[in-house]
């Protein structure tokens, strides 16, 4: 049993402020070193700012999205790199469908890796035939 690395997804997303169409391919890593976990909470209290703690949970829904795809994404389309993965972007509805499916990627990969746990207790546990 182990996980994919890497998984792959596909968005065709148009922004609803800017009309910019972000499509493409991206490659997202399905698990993270305790580095890229830090990084990811550094990212977090960066793009909030000072007294980040003060900040709305609309900000801190953002910049959850932003650090969580900057330590995540590894492929994109170039249109995503212009917006420097979403700094840049002024379409929370590019971000919003990019943080999501993202996440639904690597939630399926978990997820099949729990049912193959779950398949092979099952089978640990059956008595052997006689």
């Amino acid at each position: 049993m182990s996980i994919r690395s890497t998984v792959d997804f596909v968005i065709d997303s148009k922004g609803d402020v800017t009309n910019t169409q972000v499509t493409g391919t991206f490659t997202a890593k399905t698990k993270l070193s305790m580095k890229e976990i830090l990084r990811q909470d550094e990212l977090y209290r960066q793009i909030l700012g000072v007294n980040s703690q003060e900040a709305s949970e609309h900000s801190k829904d953002i910049a959850s999205a932003l650090s969580y795809l900057a330590t995540h994404i590894i492929g994109c389309p170039d249109i995503w790199k212009a917006l420097e993965n979403g700094m840049k972007c002024e379409d929370l509805n590019i971000i919003a469908d990019i943080n999501n499916r993202c996440r639904e990627e690597i939630d399926k990969e978990y997820k099949k890796l729990s049912e193959e746990a779950s398949a092979a207790e099952t089978i640990l546990k059956t008595p052997p035939a006689v």
